[in-house]
């Protein structure tokens, strides 16, 4: 084997092109298979489905070309980015702490365990720096281009301005950072969890069982909850739940959806 031959098979081998696979490949099979189901429904019409179309009153994005256009556009930027920005997130963790790539698997015990900080952290660092993203100027120069989408389907949730983006990095990544001790197998599925969530509360239906707040209605935010946030551009700030939101007084829920 000559030498440009071995560094080729060490680099497929090594920890950094395994822990980009493994993040690109979780967040692109969870992301584009929940938003597949949602954009056939959006083509074909299903009664059955369509009864739980939150914003009823609206036509169809279908029927909304120019909107159709600039999410493609954003979302090809948002494709390019993840691939060149995953490599810097294995240094990262790697830097404060050791990320396991090729041991064995934690306990289930520790996976459970730090999910839930994961969840936790990101549901705080979430709220408050969307509560300061609504705030008039920030709102004006950053947050307004997520806002656009007044009626949100899944692809909406990666669509924003690049420096709100690096804020919904930080949540989603803060406590991974900061443990000590992180494997690829529970990072992996934080982000297919993460995802699921984020393109859930953005999908525009209020689907039974698949949703979070059909379950634990009175805790988690949902995509009522949501979906409400960007009709009216304020309101419903919180990530999994809604507690900070009750606690800042912050909780709307709109008294008009109804299946039928």
């Amino acid at each position: 084997m000559n030498n440009s031959q071995f560094l080729s098979t060490s680099f497929f081998q090594s920890d950094i092109w395994l822990f980009s696979i493994y993040i690109i490949g979780t967040f692109e099979f969870v992301f584009w298979l929940c938003n597949s189901f949602l954009i056939c429904i959006e083509i074909f019409d299903f009664p059955s489905i369509d009864k739980y179309r939150i914003q009823k009153h609206k036509k169809k994005l279908r029927f909304q070309p120019d909107l159709i256009q600039l999410m493609k556009k954003e979302t090809i930027r948002h494709q390019i980015s993840i691939i060149i920005l995953t490599p810097l997130l294995y240094y990262i963790l790697n830097y404060f702490g050791h990320l396991d790539i090729q041991g064995p698997r934690p306990s289930w015990l520790t996976i459970i365990y730090q999910l839930i900080l994961f969840i936790l952290s990101e549901d705080a660092i979430f709220f408050w720096t969307h509560y300061l993203l609504h705030t008039p100027w920030l709102y004006k120069t950053i947050h307004k281009k997520h806002h656009i989408y007044k009626q949100p389907t899944g692809v909406v949730s990666i669509l924003s301005d690049p420096i709100e983006g690096l804020q919904n990095q930080l949540a989603v990544w803060f406590m991974p950072v900061l443990l000590k001790e992180k494997h690829i197998f529970t990072l992996c599925i934080w982000i297919a969890i993460r995802v699921y969530q984020t393109v859930n509360a953005h999908s525009g239906y209020n689907l039974p069982y698949v949703s979070t707040q059909y379950w634990v209605p009175w805790i988690m935010s949902g995509t009522l909850a949501h979906d409400f946030h960007h009709q009216h551009g304020k309101w419903n700030y919180g990530s999994f739940f809604n507690i900070w939101d009750r606690l800042m007084g912050t909780h709307r829920l709109s008294t008009n959806y109804k299946t039928n």
